[in-house]
């Protein structure tokens, strides 16, 4: 045989294989829509400032933000480092801004 025979696909075939094709792309992508949502959802919040008042040291106003598992004192450090604080003590109204990192 010199000629082959082609086979011809019809076009309603043709048009439903694309539209597969499409649906299955726009599935993906919505899948991975879907998880980028977790990573999106950042509030923006990196940092507290908090107002010291009577009584308050560095060191009660930093334990409620102190991330798990690390030392209070290298969190304070880090406080007094943000601040620009050469020492722990606090006058009534400073503000002192904790980050949330």
């Amino acid at each position: 045989m010199l000629f082959r025979k082609r086979r011809r696909i019809s076009y309603k075939k043709r048009a439903k294989e694309q539209r597969m094709k499409l649906y299955i792309i726009l599935a993906a992508l919505g899948i991975l829509f879907v998880f980028s949502l977790g990573t999106l959802a950042d509030t923006g919040v990196h940092e507290v400032t908090v107002i010291a008042d009577t009584g308050d040291t560095l060191w009660t106003l930093c334990e409620p933000y102190c991330p798990e598992g690390m030392d209070l004192r290298l969190f304070i450090d880090k406080v007094m480092y943000e601040n620009n604080l050469k020492s722990s003590g606090l006058s009534i109204g400073q503000e002192v801004v904790i980050p949330l990192d």
